[in-house]
Formats: structure tokens, sequence, C-alpha cells
């Protein structure tokens, strides 16, 4: 579907949808446990492959209200077709997980998943004692059988995704390990996944980034409430700081990352508070200044930062960001083909974006698949003469299914259009 978005004042509160990173996480260490509760879990297209995935490694899923009841795998049941949709995420820590099984399994996914590669996570599980095969740089469909064996892995990993995937399965291995990561992107993303196994009851004993395993742990999660996801709390936010004023409930403090994004926003001069007591944020109006942006821990605010740095006063360069071409789409290419059609000046960078910011006047852009790009160019139809229209828009289901009716509840201007073909 194709969504209009026209220029329009915002005013009241919204609660951000539950994180998609801990959501993942949370029904993977739950799936692995003998009997386990997950609370407020994101249900969107990517946490329900995970959710899919876990049934078939062996769990026992029922779900009451806002509540998931797990009844987990004594062991992990393989030699299955595994179906991942567009979630790197699932693939990634699957690919880990389903090399702890003696049986043949097939990883696979849509079209845009089977453009992401993973050989450095693979290479790590085949040196572990892992059979992987696949194409090219084992983008899916992957095959992969067990069974991986303790040992010492150095990676150096351009997706935290490859790190998480072996934190997960290394407590299961046979034998004791050793991670030495040499190099990674996105960090707050492995504290996400070592604050959801230590729940878990796995022990990992840390020196900065080389973790100590103890092998044949067992996962004994009880109970995990998710907490709201600040990627998509910054879509409501910049709603507020472009075009009126938002209330954003329940923002607690958590391992995330993204939650950056109140720094930023204030960094460029925006009108934000955080009440992390109450767990409220509220954004109002501002008129932005351009800044200087060290991505590198922080990928999923890169769109948002963009459309902002679109209105700031001067040059925003964002930088450290060439992992945001692995992603969904290449997501720099993405993020500046759409400012050139809104008319908005960019440069490219091998690691990033230059963008002085200036007037909208509106125009249509794509979200290339990808809901990111949908989710954070929507909103410049809030300050955009003629509005802009927002190409695939559906995609928004990926994190932030309810996305377009809380802008609608918030005072937005939205109309549905006929989809255009590409």
């Amino acid at each position: 579907m194709d969504i209009l978005v026209m220029r329009s004042e915002v005013n009241g509160s919204a609660t951000p949808p539950p994180s998609k990173s801990y959501t993942h996480r949370a029904f993977l260490a739950s799936a692995l446990s003998r009997s386990s509760k997950v609370l407020n879990a994101l249900i969107s297209d990517d946490t329900l492959a995970t959710l899919s995935c876990c049934r078939r490694i062996g769990a026992e899923i029922v779900r009451a209200g806002d509540e998931f009841k797990f009844r987990g795998c004594d062991e992990v049941e393989g030699g299955k077709y595994f179906y991942c949709a567009n979630s790197g995420t699932t693939m990634r820590l699957f690919l880990g997980i389903l090399s702890l099984s003696k049986l043949k399994s097939i990883l696979d996914g849509d079209e845009s998943l089977r453009k992401r590669p993973n050989r450095e996570l693979v290479e790590a599980l085949k040196g572990l004692g892992a059979e992987i095969r696949g194409f090219g740089n084992f983008e899916p469909p992957i095959w992969v059988r067990g069974i991986v064996k303790g040992g010492e892995v150095e990676i150096k990993a351009k997706s935290s995704q490859f790190i998480s995937s072996l934190l997960f399965t290394l407590p299961l291995a046979r034998g004791d390990s050793v991670l030495r990561v040499l190099d990674v992107k996105s960090k707050p993303y492995i504290e996400i996944t070592l604050h959801v196994i230590e729940e878990g009851g796995i022990k990992i004993e840390r020196e900065d980034f080389t973790f100590y395993i103890e092998g044949e742990q067992e996962f004994k999660l009880r109970r995990f409430s998710v907490p709201s996801d600040f990627s998509s709390a910054s879509y409501l936010i910049a709603a507020g700081i472009l075009a009126g004023k938002v209330e954003i409930k329940n923002m607690f403090e958590s391992k995330q990352g993204d939650k950056r994004i109140v720094d930023i926003v204030r960094e460029m001069g925006g009108r934000i508070r955080w009440d992390k007591e109450r767990g409220i944020i509220v954004a109002e109006r501002s008129e932005l200044e351009g800044v200087e942006v060290d991505a590198g821990d922080i990928p999923d605010l890169v769109p948002t930062i963009s459309v902002l740095a679109s209105v700031a006063k001067g040059r925003t360069v964002i930088y450290n960001a060439e992992h945001l071409r692995l992603k969904e789409i290449d997501r720099i290419e993405g993020i500046y083909r759409n400012l050139r059609s809104l008319g908005i000046e960019v440069e490219k960078r091998r690691d990033g974006l230059e963008i002085v910011g200036g007037v909208v006047e509106g125009g249509t852009v794509d979200s290339f698949g990808d809901h990111r790009m949908a989710l954070a160019f929507s909103l410049l139809g809030l300050v955009a003469a003629r509005g802009v229209l927002v190409r695939n828009a559906e995609v928004v289901s990926v994190s932030f299914p309810s996305y377009f009716e809380i802008l609608k509840d918030l005072g937005a201007k939205i109309l549905l259009k006929p989809a255009t073909s590409s």
C-alpha cells in the first residue's frame, strides 16, 4: 500500500511497541528453558518468524493475552526447513542453535534475506565442528548440522548478530569456550543478548569483549517482561520535534543503545525531556541545528537522524555507519535516494551521509521493502508543503504494525492511496 502523509500538527500521548531486539532473544531463551513466560512481547513479522522457529526446534508455546507461556525443548530438534522471512536476527540466532543438532536443517528467507551475508559466523561455527553449506558468502538458503563443541573463537564481525548467535550457542556446546571479539559494530545489541541469557541463568565471564563460557549449561529463564523499543520511540520523538508535542510512555532505562536518540535530539537543539523514574519522554516542536553523529552502535537510528537533519540548520555528518549497507537494504543508498527525491541536499560517504537541511516541499519516497525507510520518511510529510507519499508503506508491520494508526490518533493527516507500480 501507499500512504500519503500531509502537513499537519500532532499532539498527544503514545506508547511505542515493545522492543523487537529483546523479544527475539526472550523468545529463544524461553524456547531453550524448561518453563517460561514472556510478557509484553512485540508481535510483528520479524518476531513471528522467531516464534515459528522456536516451535520448530521443539518448544510448545501458548499465548494468553499479552503473555506467552513456553514449555521449552529438551534438545534442539533439527532436520527441518526453517523459514526466517525478512528477519536477519532470526536467521543468525538459529544458525548457531541448529548447529547443536545432528540432523541437517535448512535456513531460508525472503528475497531480501537471501542477500544478507553470514560468512564470519559460518566460519566460526565450522571451526567448532558444525557442518554448513551455502552459496557465495553464505546468504540463505543455508544447510547446517552439528554438533558444535567448545573451543577458542576469534571473530571480526560485520554484524553484532553473529556475536549474539555464538553467545546463545556456546553455553550449550560440549566443552568450554573462549570467544574473542576483535571488532564489531552495534555493541549495545550484544549487551541486550547478555542481559537476556544471564536472566536465563547462563554464566559468562568477560574481560571487555573476550568471553569465557562454560559448556553444557542449561537455560532456566522463568519470566521476562520486554521493555518498550527505543528505535520505534525515535519516530514518535521525531514527530513531536517536527510538528507539535508528543508524550511517549513506558520509556524506562534498559540496555538498548538506541536510547541515545534523546541525547542526539538534545545536541541538535531539540526540546526533549526524559523522566526516567516515570518512564515518560516529552518531545516538542523545535528549531534544530546540524551535528556530527558516530553511528557505529546505533545503525537503526540513522533513518530518523537523517530525517531530522533534513530540516536542521547547517550540515549534519553521519559517520562510522558502513554496516548500514548490510541491512534489509543498503540503507545509506536508500536514505540518499529518498532525500534526493525530496530535494534535500545530501552526499553519500563510504561510511555514512552528509546532509544539509532546508525546506521540504514534498514528493514521493519509497520504503524499498525496508520498514525503517517507511517509518522515518513518512514523518517528513508532517512538515512538507505538498505532503509526502510513501510507497510500499505496509512494510512497517515488520517492527511497528500500529504506526500509522498512532500517528492518526496524534492528529496527523494520513490517506491510504492505491498502490502504484515500481
